[in-house]
């Protein structure tokens, strides 16, 4: 204590109050800071353990344990999955002890935290940060060795769901258009039910990690709703079919019979109300194998009822039409028979008035084949009328001999029209000479008339000797059609040579004569300016004497032109007009 009191005295002496107080804070401010510093190592160790902590649980908190034991069942019921879950073992437990360590030195971080041993708990959670790392890994490995063991289940899972999903989008079809399905709404429930019984069973196979059968219950489901789905997609058209459609058909099919044998067609020979109540019978029958859940029964009956009854509409429709075609045809046909009859006598007449005349082959033996096949179109047509009447014989049937009887009289009649035209045109050749000479005739006399009339002063020496050629080739003509046999080749020769002259000397002689009358005309119009212009007098006197001597072109050159040296375009009228009236306007 004496000593104490020396060392403060000694102090006293040697500092001075202020430096003892500059010291006191120093001390204090070490002191703080070694607080400070202690209380932040102490925070960020408390915040690394927080992270740690947080670790250590996600690692606990892994699915390692479930896939481990799912996977030690699924090898129990999988010998070959045995061996692969005993190797994962050790390493199994390896990972159950790193985690168990890693728990423990969580501890003793925790504690160490706790008893303020913030150095030990750093060293600590160093050591926690290592076995965390090789948890990690360890874990990892063994996760996915485990997962490659438990794909079998996740693969048959998926499967499974994705069947459930199809399972509920033909269950909504079928609730959506439940009205649709009738009385097979028992056996469509019954069906549903089914499926999720094999659904439980699924899910029992799945628990025992029997996946593979699982599978197999799988693929069972997924043809059960294959077929479902078909036949909910199969039967509302079967019912439409049988409920609607196939009636309606057999209704029509009733009335159309009903008026057709008010028609007189006769569809005795159909059994129609026979065969549409076997097809009502058996419709019932098909509807009754739909309500019980026989589709594929019922649709093979509704396809064979549905082709029968259109079977039966096809054959009244044949019927009708076989019906329409021979009274529609017969009528004429029958009078077209008569009518050939006619005209194959009418062809023998007129054979037998030209066969001479022009040559004709003979034709005999041609007019013996014509009768043979007249007597067989008309025996055809006698049996034809007699079957119909008979009624006896469906018309379908009749209407194949109606069309080859048909073909018969067309094929018939063609023989006999191009006999006759054969006919026709040996003694149109003849008829027409006869008719074109008596033309040529006219028109040599107009040309005479037209030249006599006209007192012409001058015609040429050979327009005597035309008239003389063209009545010359006229004779020919009449001289050829004299003779017998007919030689037509030499008559149609004769006959154009003479038709090409008188034509050609009919247009010469028209000429002449309109040139002539222009002539006269020009002069008459000149003879009013004689007296006062010399010169017209002059060039109509040249007009004159030139007309006088049959010079018709010249004269009627040089009139014209005197007259338009007077009068401009005077004479265009005239010609335009083809009026003489024209000469009086100037």
């Amino acid at each position: 204590m004496q000593s104490v009191t020396d060392f403060l005295s000694f102090i006293q002496s040697r500092i001075t109050l202020a430096t003892l107080i500059y010291i006191c804070i120093i001390v204090l401010v070490i002191i703080l800071l070694v607080i400070l510093s202690n209380h932040l190592r102490r925070r960020k160790a408390n915040a690394r353990f927080e992270e740690l902590e947080k670790d250590v649980n996600a690692v606990r908190n892994n699915s390692l344990d479930y896939k481990f034991n799912k996977a030690k069942a699924f090898a129990k019921v999988n010998a070959d999955i045995m061996e692969r879950v005993n190797e994962l073992t050790p390493k199994y437990n390896v990972c159950i002890e790193g985690m168990d360590e890693c728990d423990t030195l969580c501890e003793k971080a925790h504690d160490a935290l706790e008893g303020h041993h913030t150095k030990r708990a750093m060293r600590r959670m160093d050591e926690l940060e290592t076995s965390l790392k090789d948890a990690r890994e360890r874990i990892r490995i063994v996760t996915k060795a485990l997962d490659n063991i438990l794909q079998k289940e996740i693969e048959v899972r998926d499967f499974a769901n994705a069947l459930k999903e199809r399972y509920q989008n033909v269950r909504q079809v079928y609730t959506t258009n439940r009205n649709s399905f009738y009385k097979a709404t028992t056996y469509f429930d019954s069906r549903f039910q089914e499926i999720e019984n094999d659904f439980s069973n699924f899910e029992e196979w799945m628990y025992a990690c029997e996946f593979n059968k699982a599978k197999d219950e799988g693929n069972k489901i997924a043809a059960s709703i294959d077929s479902l789905s078909s036949e909910i997609a199969l039967c509302p058209d079967l019912y439409e079919r049988t409920k609607s459609i196939i009636p309606a058909a057999m209704m029509e099919i009733n009335q159309n019979a009903t008026e057709l044998s008010q028609s007189d067609i006769n569809l005795g020979y159909l059994e129609i109300n026979k065969n549409l109540n076997e097809a009502a019978s058996q419709l019932k029958e098909a509807e009754h194998r739909i309500d019980v859940g026989n589709l594929k029964e019922a649709q093979m009956m509704i396809s064979q009822i549905g082709d029968g009854v259109l079977k039966l509409q096809d054959a009244i429709s044949q019927e009708k039409a076989a019906y329409d075609e021979i009274h529609g045809g017969l009528e004429q046909n029958l009078i077209t028979v008569s009518e050939i009859q006619v005209e194959l006598n009418d062809i023998k007449k007129m054979y037998s008035n030209i066969r001479d005349r022009f040559g004709l082959e003979d034709w005999t033996h041609r007019f013996a084949l014509a009768d043979e096949q007249m007597g067989n179109v008309q025996e055809a047509s006698t049996l034809l009328q007699r079957e119909i009447k008979a009624d006896q014989t469906p018309l379908i049937e009749v209407v194949r001999y109606y069309r080859e009887f048909v073909a018969d009289i067309n094929e018939f009649k063609t023989q006999i029209d191009e006999m006759k035209s054969k006919l026709i045109s040996a003694s149109s050749d003849e008829s027409r000479a006869q008719k074109q000479l008596i033309k040529l005739q006219l028109i040599l006399n107009e040309v005479r008339l037209n030249a006599a009339t006209r007192h012409l002063p001058s015609i040429s020496s050979q327009f005597e000797k035309d008239i003389q050629q063209a009545e010359d080739l006229i004779s020919r003509v009449q001289i050829v059609l004299s003779h017998s046999p007919l030689d037509v080749p030499t008559l149609n020769a004769d006959l154009q040579d003479a038709i090409d002259f008188v034509y050609k000397l009919y247009n010469n002689a028209n000429n002449l004569i309109g040139v002539a009358v222009m002539v006269e005309n020009a002069i008459v119009f000149g003879n009013r300016f004689r007296s006062a212009h010399p010169s017209m007098n002059t060039d109509l006197t040249r007009a004159e004497l030139c007309f006088q001597n049959g010079e018709y072109t010249r004269a009627l050159k040089i009139a014209i032109q005197a007259i338009e040296n007077l009068h401009p375009g005077t004479y265009e009228k005239l010609i335009a007009k083809k009026d003489p009236a024209v000469m009086n306007q100037v």
